[in-house]
């Protein structure tokens, strides 16, 4: 019996090494006087974490649907990007952080130097669990109809959650489907969501933008599994981390809305 629970224990402490490792990251961001240099390097973190996930999760970590944040040279919308396309992969911890900030004539560089500790997936995903999804539009006005397509490959139970940057305090995702309208939300066929009621975009309270930047994220799961009506960024990571890769499919989409 102790031989036993040995090999046991040694067998369990070799799974942990084998699919957590530290891995390298570096972000930077070039920035110029209309952007605070506290925004300028989040951003260049938040690029250093992308760097450090792509090297386990590859490049299919940026292949998700982005936004133009970096044609009107907007800093913050291109910060909310980068915070979304983290949700891929779960970091245990930051082992380290090196920051640089190199002042330039007309510009300055915010850059880090990270190692992350992060879990390498167990499972390999599963091909033919899959979906499409399309958004009836990329730029809204404030109180147009959103409306969201899935066509699914197999049976699946999806859930929807939305990112409202500019109107919640601190990074929450609050999800919009299934709800008090419809709370059956396993869907066999392509289905538009919503049914019967109407998801309207809300331009928020603020001034100096002419347009901001949202998220959907949707989570598809093979199971039916209930999830809260709101979680902080972490916390969603955490949930995310819990279920097998075969298990689920997660994609994002961005939207934009133009101030009237």
């Amino acid at each position: 019996m102790r031989f036993l629970v040995f090999i046991i224990f040694c067998y369990g402490f070799y799974i942990i090494e084998a699919n957590a490792k530290d891995y390298s990251g570096f972000g930077e961001y070039r920035f110029g006087p209309n952007v605070a240099e506290s925004t300028a390097c989040k951003l260049a973190f938040e690029r250093a974490k992308i760097n450090a996930l792509s090297k386990v999760y590859g490049e299919k970590i940026y292949a998700e649907d982005v936004m133009r944040c970096s044609e009107m040279d907007n800093a913050e919308c291109e910060l909310n990007k980068s915070i979304i396309i983290t949700i891929d992969g779960t970091i245990n911890e930051i082992k380290k952080r090196e920051r640089t900030l190199a002042k330039l004539e007309g510009h300055s560089i915010c850059s880090f130097q990270i190692i992350a500790n992060i879990d390498k997936p167990k499972q390999a995903r599963d091909p033919k669990f899959d979906f499409n999804i399309k958004i009836n539009k990329k730029y809204f006005r404030d109180g147009e109809n959103l409306t969201i397509q899935i066509e699914p490959t197999i049976k699946m139970f999806v859930n929807i959650f939305q990112w409202e940057p500019y109107q919640s305090a601190g990074i929450k995702l609050i999800k919009i489907f299934p709800n008090k309208f419809e709370s059956n939300n396993e869907i066999k066929n392509k289905k538009l969501i919503p049914e019967g009621y109407n998801f309207k975009v809300e331009y928020p309270a603020v001034q100096d933008k002419k347009y901001v930047d949202e998220y959907l994220v949707v989570l598809a799961t093979k199971e039916k599994i209930t999830f809260l009506t709101e979680y902080e960024f972490k916390n969603f990571q955490v949930i995310i981390s819990e279920i097998p890769n075969n298990e689920y499919r997660l994609k994002k989409r961005s939207y934009e809305i133009l101030k009237n």
